[in-house]
């Protein structure tokens, strides 16, 4: 006995490690809330009217409200862009992303709803990932996977917690379903009917899960058997208690499963013609050339296993864009890492996980060694995945293969958490305290606003524009079909859903012709060919006048009226000067027509003035005068300077939605 007083007496090793664990638990929740902070400033700062979903994102909003309609109730996700690549029509399998955010959109709008509703989908990631891995490995692993999850999150950027488009969303339940793989894969079965939740929600959300996911659930499985078959052969009297609850497991989480894919399975059971599970299965890519070895290891390599590995920069950088070479069969990726630096750092990779399951196996560290090998596993598949993935017809893109971030964070994940377990004889409030400080530093780092470049939302200019577009839509009232002439959108505009979300808002029953729209929106939605009105976008130049025969339902442009009208009378006096004159290039203007910067020749240029109102009203002429290659009289310099400055700033931005009797 020592102390200051009588009774005292030193506190025991037991008496040390309660204080450590009840102080572990507590870090262990301010670590959990502190990663949660970007998604709840993410949710606040895309609230009200500060964003609107554009494009594809849209689109997502739109089915997400069809979820409490009898008539257009989703069944199948979005339409793919896989369908290029396989010759026929094809969904992402399943609309569980709509029911996710079918109540926030119907409670809080669609703008918020969106928002608060792809938040909540990460939030609840985030905090699967690190009970589940608490669950398996501990406290020092659970905030581990804090670290990880935070880290992933920021690679995101802030602003894409909150984005819908299927690529992106299913990267952080992606890591979840990962984490609930090795959970599984270690014996811990109470966890199956949370990997279906994960797997289902990354495999009905986009098709680039198509073989990973299944391959996700063989290892879960076989390794739970082998734990099992073990420990049976160890001790035969635990089958006894085992099977039962193995049992009930089993029948709860088949029920899950078929609760999951209840949608899917009656559009197959049900749909009218070929299903879409049976378009997916029969489908084979068509005769578009694979990723091939070479860049699967090139691609693989650059996110796993050389830096930056999965960081912000190269969410953007790693895969670049790439179309197909002249020959339209090849394609010669710039920027992906070298073949053989890529291929040593997977090596270098394979090794530490080889590494981390024979240390931990010899250490008799179960989970250790099944995060290692769920790891291993997890890479070998993504080099199987990209390698027979169809490029398809728009060339190599990334969002086909966004997994591959989430993979690069579970296969630091597993490195960490055998390293962890080793040291935890250095005490948990010591090893974890690291790695919950890593995850708040990250957290916070994430809070300031950050768009990546990707997906929907590369054009922020868009969004006033579409929530312009989408408050004059929502006013218009009818009681026609109306159906929608998408003839002449260009490729990746985003303002033509928007305008189909807005016209759902206003109760207008909106038909479209398209197939590709009609698996977009459901069949309930094709056009029959005898709807009165027909609704029609304009952009740029088009949109700054209303056709004869058609209604102006809403309009945008950075331009107001007095300077719509100067442009209007400034072109008619362009056209007709030129028509009557011509136009003659300055020595500045031949040489940059030499240099290619107009796209056409200086006597190309010439020969395109004969048509004076193409010439002025597409655009080319504003061009031109801008870069002082032509030749201007004093007479109508100021004219056209001024009128060739307000044409300049006609664009994208300059939106019309029009309506004519069809």
């Amino acid at each position: 006995m020592s102390g200051d007083g009588p009774g005292t007496t030193e506190p025991t090793r037991s008496d040390r490690a309660d204080v450590a664990a009840r102080i572990a638990d507590r870090l262990h929740l301010v670590v959990l809330v502190v990663a949660l902070v970007p998604v709840a400033t993410a949710i606040a700062r895309r609230s009200g009217r500060r964003w609107i979903p554009i494009g594809d994102n849209a689109l997502i909003e739109l089915r997400a409200r069809d979820v409490f309609s009898l008539d257009h109730f989703p069944l199948l996700g979005t339409w793919s862009s896989a369908s290029l690549s396989a010759g026929k029509d094809l969904n992402h399998p399943g609309p569980l992303l709509f029911d996710l955010l079918a109540i926030p959109v119907r409670l809080f709008g669609g703008a918020t709803g969106v928002a608060l509703g792809v938040g909540l989908v990460n939030a609840a990631a985030i905090i699967g990932t690190v009970l589940v891995a608490s669950r398996v490995g501990g406290r020092t692993a659970a905030l581990a996977a804090a670290a990880v999850a935070a880290a992933l999150a920021f690679t995101l950027g802030s602003a894409m917690l909150t984005d819908p488009w299927n690529p992106h969303v299913s990267v952080l339940p992606a890591l979840f379903t990962l984490v609930c793989t090795w959970a599984v894969a270690g014996g811990d079965l109470a966890v199956l009917p949370w990997l279906f939740v994960g797997c289902s929600l990354c495999l009905q959300t986009h098709l680039g899960y198509a073989y990973l996911v299944p391959a996700l659930v063989i290892t879960a499985l076989a390794g739970a058997a082998a734990v099992y078959r073990r420990r049976w052969r160890v001790d035969v009297t635990t089958r006894a208690t085992d099977v039962p609850r193995l049992r009930r497991t089993g029948m709860i989480s088949l029920l899950v499963l078929l609760v999951l894919w209840a949608q899917p399975l009656m559009e197959q059971l049900f749909g009218e013609g070929q299903g879409n599970l049976a378009r997916i299965a029969t489908s084979t890519g068509g005769d578009e050339p694979t990723i091939g070895v070479a860049n699967a290891v090139r691609i693989a390599g650059g996110v796993l296993a050389v830096p930056p590995w999965w960081s912000r920069g190269s969410f953007v950088d790693a895969v670049p864009y790439t179309p197909y070479s002249a020959d339209g069969v090849t394609l010669d990726p710039v920027g992906l890492r070298s073949t053989g630096v890529a291929l040593l750092g997977l090596v270098v990779l394979a090794g530490l996980l080889g590494v981390a399951a024979w240390w931990s196996g010899r250490r008799r560290d179960r989970a250790s060694t099944v995060v290692a090998v769920v790891a291993g596993v997890a890479v070998v598949l993504a080099l199987g995945s990209l390698t027979i993935m169809p490029i398809g017809p728009l060339g190599l893109t990334p969002h086909q293969m966004r997994w591959l971030w989430s993979i690069g964070a579970f296969c630091v994940f597993a490195l960490v958490v055998a390293g962890v377990r080793a040291l935890d004889q250095y005490g948990t409030l010591r090893v974890g305290g690291v790695f919950g400080a890593i995850a708040v530093v990250v957290s916070l780092a994430n809070v300031p606003a950050h768009v990546q470049p990707a997906g929907p939302d590369t054009f922020p200019e868009s969004i006033p524009v579409a929530r312009a577009i989408s408050d004059q839509v929502r006013e218009f009232r009818t009681g026609d079909r109306v159906v929608l002439d998408a003839s002449n959108l260009r490729y990746l505009e985003p303002y033509s859903a928007v305008v189909m979300a807005a016209m759902q808002q206003a109760d207008v029953d909106l038909r479209v012709t398209d197939e590709g729209l009609v698996r977009q929106l459901g069949n309930a939605r094709r056009a029959v060919g005898d709807e009165p009105l027909t609704v029609y976008l304009l952009e740029g130049r088009a949109a700054l006048e209303v056709p004869a025969g058609s209604e102006r339902i809403a309009f945008t442009s950075p331009l107001d009226q007095a300077s719509i009208e100067a442009l209007v009378q400034g072109e008619r006096t362009m056209i007709d000067e030129i028509a009557a004159f011509g136009i003659v290039l300055t020595p500045e203007g031949e040489r940059l027509a030499a240099e290619g910067a107009f796209g056409l020749s200086a006597s190309e240029i010439v020969d395109a003035s004969f048509d004076p109102a193409a010439f002025v009203t597409n655009g080319f002429a504003a061009e031109l005068v801008a870069a002082g290659a032509v030749q201007l009289d004093p007479s109508v310099a100021e004219l056209f300077t001024s009128t060739s400055a307000l044409r300049r700033q006609v664009g994208t931005t300059t939106v019309a939605v029009l309506i004519r009797p069809s």
